[in-house]
């Protein structure tokens, strides 16, 4: 009984370690991507990235913890911002981008980390290019200004509400003169 117990801490120990150096890694490498698109977008080489700190607010549908919205500048201009999102899929969750400019205008959306066999389509330039040049006064809406995508659906629903959300919650804190 005794080894059964050392076994199972042992076992939960290790998934526990593997989580955590997984988790790191996926965030390292989120974080090169998201340089790597900052750069193609502003197109910029050196820039700097601060965390825009938001109490959680129960007008705020998107998650503004661990540094998610991100303030882009070069020698104290701000440039404009960027925000990290995860949003659920069919069975697991995908990372994604919204740059916007310095007025709030989507520059670009970018799908980092898609983790199911289907619905990948969401990442696509061509169907991402939807959003951009959108303001927080915008709305999005499935089969009418938002394209469906075949084997996507619930991806491509996710992605619209979380933006969607990202949005109303840019309005409120402009609104409030939080931003």
């Amino acid at each position: 009984m005794e080894l059964l117990r050392k076994i199972n801490w042992s076992f939960v120990l290790l998934c526990f370690v593997v989580m955590l150096c997984s988790s790191f890694t996926n965030s390292k490498s989120i974080l090169k991507k998201v340089k790597k698109e900052i750069s193609k977008v502003f197109v910029i080489e050196d820039f700097d990235l601060d965390p825009v700190i938001i109490e959680q607010n129960k007008n705020l549908f998107s998650d503004f913890s661990n540094n998610r919205l991100l303030k882009i500048s070069i020698e104290n201009k701000l440039l404009g911002y960027a925000y990290l999102g995860t949003a659920p899929s069919k069975t697991e969750t995908f990372e994604y981008l919204v740059l916007f400019d310095n007025n709030f205008i989507i520059k670009k959306a970018k799908v980092l980390l898609y983790r199911e066999s289907w619905g990948g389509e969401i990442g696509s330039n061509r169907w991402l290019k939807q959003f951009v040049q959108k303001d927080t006064t915008h709305e999005f809406k499935y089969r009418e200004n938002i394209s469906a995508i075949s084997g996507a659906t619930i991806s491509v629903k996710s992605m619209t509400n979380a933006i969607n959300q990202l949005l109303s919650s840019l309005s409120f804190l402009i609104q409030k003169k939080i931003l």
